[in-house]
C-alpha cells in the first residue's frame, strides 16, 4: 500500500514520509484508532442481537470464509457472520495458518471460534446457513445439534449443473441439453416454495421426473399430485421436447435426481437461505486488503474491521432512478450464461465513518490514549505464532545458499 501512495505522490511532486515512518504512524495511531472505532461499532450490533434473543426471537445467521490469497497457500482466513435479516456483519474471526493444522482447517477453526463467541454472549442462534463444507457440516452435527443448519442452494445448483453438463455431453443423452437451465431453475423453485418443509422440498424436486416426460398428473403413495404450473395448451404440449421414460437421457437424469446425497442436502435447503450477500462484503474487503499484497496480522485485522464498518454503514442503499423516475440499471454481457443481463445501479456509498476515525487519530496524537480503550504494550499482545518454523539463519549463510534458475553454471 505504501508503494502505491509513494508512486502516486512522486507523479504529482508531493513529498510523503519514508516507509519506516509511514508504518510507524500506522502502528502507533491508525491501527489502535480503527480497533477502538470497531469495538464501539460492533457493540451496538451485539446489543441489538442480544436484546433480540432476550425477547425470544432467534437469530438467523449466514457464514462464509475468505482467504487472503487463492489456492492452498493462504496465510489468513477470515470467517464472517452476517445477520440474514439486516445483512450486517455482526462478527468475524481472523485465523492465521499457524493456528491450524493446515490452510484447509482454518475455515472450520474460524467458524467454531466465532459461533462459540456469539453463543457465549447470550445470542440465541436458530439458523446457521453455510456452504457444504464437510468440516463445518461435522461441527454443526456434533456440537450444535440444536441449531438448524442450512445450505446455500447456489452451491448445490452449481454442483448439479456441472454433473448435468457431463451427462448431457454423452451422445446418448444429447436430448437432455435443452433442459439444463430449466432443471436448475426447478431446484431453486423447489427450495423457495417449500416454506421450510424439508420433505416437501424433496417431493417438489422429484416431481421433475414426471414433468420432464410430459406427465403433469400422477399418483404417489396412494395420493394424487399435479404440477404447479398452469395447464399447458395442446400446442405447447406438442412443441416441448419431452423425454421418454425408457431413454438413456431419462435414466441418467433419474439417477442424478434421486441421488441420496443430493436428497439429504435438499432437506437442509428448505428455508432458502443464501450466503451470496456475503460476497458483497468480500468485495469491500478487496478495497482494504487486496489479495495481491501481504499484511501483518495487526494490519490484516484492522483492514477487516474497516471493511466491516464500511459494509455495515452502506447496507440497504436505494437504487438510483432515471430523470423519469424509473429504476436505473446497467447492462452487461455474461460470459457464463452467454446472455445480456440487467443489474441495478445503487446510490454511491457513504464514507462518513472515516471522518470520526480521523478525529480519533488526531486525539491520539495529542493524548496518546483513546478512552475508554487503553493500548496494551506490544510485548503483551497475543499474536499467532510466526509462519516460519524457526529463527532466521545468518545473512551470510542465506547468501551462500542462494541460486537462480537463470544463472548459467
Amino acid at each position: 500500500m505504501y508503494t502505491t501512495i509513494r508512486e502516486w505522490a512522486d507523479i504529482i511532486n508531493i513529498q510523503v514520509p519514508k516507509n519506516t515512518q509511514f508504518y510507524s504512524v500506522q502502528r502507533t495511531y491508525l491501527i489502535p484508532a480503527v480497533n477502538h472505532a470497531y469495538k464501539v461499532h460492533q457493540q451496538k450490533h451485539l446489543d441489538r442481537i442480544t436484546q433480540q434473543s432476550a425477547s425470544g426471537v432467534k437469530l438467523e445467521l449466514c457464514g462464509d470464509a475468505r482467504c487472503d490469497s487463492p489456492g492452498y497457500s493462504c496465510k489468513y482466513s477470515m470467517y464472517s457472520f452476517q445477520d440474514d435479516a439486516t445483512k450486517e456483519i455482526v462478527h468475524f474471526e481472523l485465523v492465521q495458518v499457524t493456528e491450524a493444522s493446515s490452510s484447509v482447517a482454518m475455515e472450520a477453526m474460524g467458524f467454531k471460534r466465532g459461533l462459540n463467541h456469539l453463543l457465549s454472549l447470550g445470542v440465541d442462534v436458530g439458523v446457521m446457513a453455510t456452504d457444504r463444507s464437510p468440516s463445518i457440516r461435522k461441527i454443526m452435527r456434533e456440537s450444535y445439534a440444536n441449531i438448524r443448519h442450512e445450505y446455500d442452494p447456489w452451491h448445490v445448483s452449481k454442483s448439479v449443473k456441472k454433473k448435468l453438463v457431463i451427462i448431457s455431453n454423452k451422445k446418448a443423452n444429447r436430448e437432455l441439453q435443452p433442459w439444463l437451465k430449466s432443471i436448475c431453475n426447478h431446484l431453486y423453485w423447489s427450495c423457495s416454495s417449500s416454506n421450510g418443509d424439508a420433505e416437501e422440498c424433496v417431493r417438489r424436486w422429484k416431481s421433475l421426473l414426471h414433468h420432464i416426460c410430459g406427465i403433469h398428473r400422477w399418483e404417489e403413495n396412494g395420493q394424487e399430485y399435479t404440477c404447479f404450473h398452469p395447464p399447458l395448451t395442446e400446442e405447447m404440449q406438442k412443441k416441448k421436447r419431452w423425454l421418454q421414460q425408457d431413454s438413456s437421457a431419462f435414466r441418467a437424469l433419474k439417477d442424478l435426481v434421486l441421488d441420496q446425497t443430493l436428497l439429504r442436502d435438499l432437506r437442509q435447503m428448505a428455508l432458502f437461505k443464501h450466503t451470496g450477500s456475503l460476497e458483497v462484503f468480500h468485495n469491500v474487503m478487496l478495497k482494504y486488503a487486496p489479495k495481491t499484497l501481504h499484511f501483518t496480522y495487526d494490519s490484516m485485522r484492522a483492514r477487516t474491521q474497516l471493511a466491516v464498518m464500511d459494509h455495515n454503514m452502506n447496507v440497504g442503499r436505494t437504487q438510483k432512478t432515471t430523470q423519469e423516475g424509473n429504476p436505473r440499471y446497467k447492462y452487461n454481457f455474461s460470459k457464463a450464461s452467454q446472455q445480456w443481463v440487467a443489474k441495478p445501479v445503487y446510490e454511491t456509498t457513504s464514507q462518513d465513518f472515516l471522518k470520526d476515525l480521523m478525529d480519533d487519530v488526531l486525539k491520539m496524537t495529542e493524548t496518546q490514549r483513546l478512552e475508554p480503550w487503553p493500548r496494551p504494550p506490544p510485548r503483551h499482545r497475543r499474536l499467532p505464532q510466526n509462519i516460519a518454523p524457526g529463527p532466521r539463519p545468518e545473512v551470510s549463510e542465506l547468501l551462500a545458499q542462494r541460486h537462480s534458475r537463470f544463472q548459467q553454471l
